[in-house]
């Protein structure tokens, strides 16, 4: 679940991407939709690969 502030917060970023107003169902159901993606492909890099593969 997502706090108050994070659920406002994601509204403002909405509004300021997209120029529309949206409703705190509507803002909760997108917010979770995103993290549900972010968790899918979401891999932390190990150590030894940033070692060995510096940019």
């Amino acid at each position: 679940m997502l706090s108050e502030k994070a659920l406002q917060e994601f509204k403002n970023l909405w509004k300021e991407k997209f120029g529309e107003e949206i409703s705190d169902d509507f803002a909760l159901e997108q917010a979770v939709n995103l993290l549900t993606v972010f968790d899918k492909i979401y891999r932390p890099l190990k150590r030894e690969w940033v070692e060995q593969n510096p940019e």
